[in-house]
């Protein structure tokens, strides 16, 4: 992997630290207050200071980490576990279940996300688990449009139309043999798709509409910012870093495994086809 990608894998490990490790490394109670300590500024005793409660940011933050990052993880697994069922169906079978498909994808592309988001949990209410929901039945469309692409081209290879010929159903090419050409991409797509999560988990908590005020995430945090960032930026300034931070760290671990994958693919590129249809997957 280049020196970038790398530096995202250290990126992505640190806050895969603050999530198994948070409890431990915070130096307060997230939920717990002190009011003689309302709006202190960043010092040893807090180091990124405290909120209109009292509560320490650096703790509130960590604990913020396990609740963003964790909530955006499921949400992504959901959405690339969707595209993979309904993109694998439809560029395999063809005919008019690829064409309902593609209509219901460019339907739901078609609708402002956010708007929808808003509208969806105004009339279901905020909360977690409707933030969840939400964000796994919507955010699977562009995934598996990729997916839905790649198998549409990979069934008229020659490695499938052998297995074919041999006897292979259906289902067993579809999932046993075409599908497993696309799971490398998957690595990609997946680490896009957290991206665009954890940005919708943050947005939709910000307005109040996503997690719940009382649980400690990103979002929420920013939200508590508002009415004194002009006069306690620090309460602004630490969970944009965090944010940033988490987002450039995906950014170039998504860039090194693109390039690890094209590179691969230059090597691999003419024999694909000759190593498969003789007997390399079976």
């Amino acid at each position: 992997m280049p020196l970038y990608g790398r530096c995202g894998v250290a990126i992505l490990i640190l806050f895969g630290l603050m999530i198994v490790l948070g409890g431990a490394l915070a130096p307060f109670d997230p939920l717990e207050g002190d009011y003689s300590t309302i709006y202190s500024s960043p010092g040893l005793d807090h180091l990124m200071g405290t909120d209109h409660l009292g509560r320490d940011l650096f703790s509130r933050l960590l604990a913020g980490s396990r609740t963003t990052l964790g909530l955006a993880c499921i949400i992504a697994a959901g959405n690339i576990g969707i595209a993979l069922l309904l993109g694998t169906i439809s560029g395999f079978s063809g005919g008019w279940i690829d064409a309902v498909f593609m209509r219901l994808v460019d339907a739901l592309i078609a609708l402002p996300n956010f708007l929808l988001a808003v509208c969806f949990l105004g009339i279901m209410g905020g909360g977690t688990w409707n933030l969840v929901l939400f964000l796994v039945l919507t955010g699977w469309t562009q995934v598996a449009r990729i997916v839905r692409n790649e198998l549409a081209v990979v069934k008229n290879l020659d490695f499938i139309t052998s297995n074919t010929a041999a006897g292979y159903s259906r289902v067993r090419n579809m999932f046993l043999h075409a599908l497993p050409t696309v799971l490398p991409q998957l690595m990609v797509l997946f680490v896009t798709v957290l991206i665009g999560d954890i940005f919708s988990i943050v947005s939709l908590s910000f307005l109040g509409i996503g997690v719940s005020p009382q649980i400690p995430e990103w979002g929420v945090i920013l939200s508590d910012a508002r009415e004194s960032f002009l006069t306690t930026p620090w309460l602004l300034i630490f969970p944009s870093l965090f944010i940033g931070l988490v987002a450039t760290g995906l950014h170039l671990t998504a860039d090194g495994l693109r390039d690890m994958l094209d590179k691969k693919r230059s090597l691999f590129n003419v024999d694909e086809v000759t190593v498969f249809t003789e007997g390399g997957i079976r």
